[in-house]
């Protein structure tokens, strides 16, 4: 059952959103607003998205930019969680708590959805403890990915310029002023939500060992 709102719920004010925790209409543009101009990535995915607030946090899933990431990982659907965001100053244990509510929130919507997966990006500090915290599974690290820094020292992730209206090719980015940089790969972390996922997850651990042995 969700909790109910706090004073210090990121909507500031009473909404639908503190009783389902899923987020419509007015509080969903909203969400996504306070998400574009607080996250770290300074964007919000363009393409299908569900949020939920728990709290003062906020945690949007996405149809994953990498179509071929569930076969990758040797699941059917797979979905992506692509923002986390809490205020700073927040309680210990929100954003753990706030991923746990949120995939049994998005179960109870997508029930034939068979795992979830997130990145942990290292080049702003990021090591995925909130992920391991909620029960997640490390699967390696992705490839090393472009990313540009502007004049004051600011990384901007490539898909930033590719989530708007109009996608910036490489040339228009650097005319804007931004130096591209190579960055570490993401880590990858998998949630298995299915029978079946958890499964091929187990099997995948095994072959992985018996590699290794």
């Amino acid at each position: 059952m969700p909790r109910a709102a706090p004073r210090d719920c990121a909507l500031e004010g009473a909404c639908r959103s503190c009783v389902t925790g899923a987020l419509f209409g007015l509080d969903l543009r909203r969400a996504k607003t306070i998400i574009a101009e607080n996250h770290y990535t300074r964007s919000v995915p363009s393409g299908k998205s569900v949020v939920f607030q728990y709290e003062a946090a906020i945690v949007m899933f996405s149809i994953p930019a990498n179509k071929n990431i569930a076969g990758f990982l040797g699941f059917g659907e797979v979905w992506e969680l692509t923002r986390l965001w809490a205020p700073d100053g927040h309680r210990r244990n929100l954003l753990t708590e706030a991923i746990a509510f949120s995939v049994r929130a998005f179960r109870k919507m997508f029930p034939e959805v068979d795992a979830l997966v997130s990145y942990a990006d290292p080049n702003v500090g990021h090591e995925g403890t909130v992920y391991r915290a909620a029960s997640w599974f490390f699967a390696g690290s992705a490839d090393e990915t472009r990313s540009y820094r502007d004049i004051n020292g600011v990384v901007v992730a490539r898909r930033a310029f590719h989530s708007g209206s109009k996608a910036l090719r490489k040339n228009e980015i650097i005319a804007l002023g931004y130096e591209q940089i190579k960055a570490k790969g993401k880590l990858r972390f998998v949630k298995p939500l299915t029978g079946k996922a958890r499964r091929a997850w187990a099997k995948r651990i095994v072959a992985s060992r018996n590699e290794q042995a």
